[in-house]
């Protein structure tokens, strides 16, 4: 009996093959990308909220009004962290140490991944002693 299989040759039956892996694993990479875009923004925020607790520290302990650490976090660039310096205005005394505490929770940039990391808060302490005369 002949058989009329036709036998197709393995290149040609493997063709398409890299672009189908490329379909399938392109979605993951894209996720893998924007997390590891995300998570660098997040630690930026954080070296910016670091820098802006030590400025708003040094601000404070020269400066015996009690607005100068929230303008110093502002122009830092960061309006929207709380802030929280004790001792309060009245209760400083020179010499004493002085902390200033920041928040602030990022939203996320990247869609659909920031998502993901907009239930992350971002703390920074600082603390000074005080120079007020």
């Amino acid at each position: 009996m002949y058989s009329f299989i036709h036998r197709v040759p393995r290149a040609d039956r493997e063709r398409g093959q890299a672009t189908l892996e490329l379909a399938l694993c392109l979605p993951l990479v894209a996720f893998v990308l924007a997390a590891v875009t995300e998570t660098g923004l997040l630690v930026g925020d954080q070296m910016r909220l670091w820098h802006a607790a030590r400025e708003a520290a040094r601000s404070a302990v020269v400066d015996p009004d009690p607005d100068a650490a929230r303008r110093a976090v502002a122009g830092a660039g960061l309006e929207n962290a709380e802030v929280s310096v004790t001792p309060s205005g009245a209760a400083r005394s020179a010499g004493e140490p002085l902390t200033v505490r920041l928040s602030l929770q990022p939203g996320g940039t990247t869609p659909l991944v920031g998502r993901l990391f907009s239930s992350i808060e971002l703390h920074a302490d600082a603390t000074m002693r005080i120079e007020l005369p």
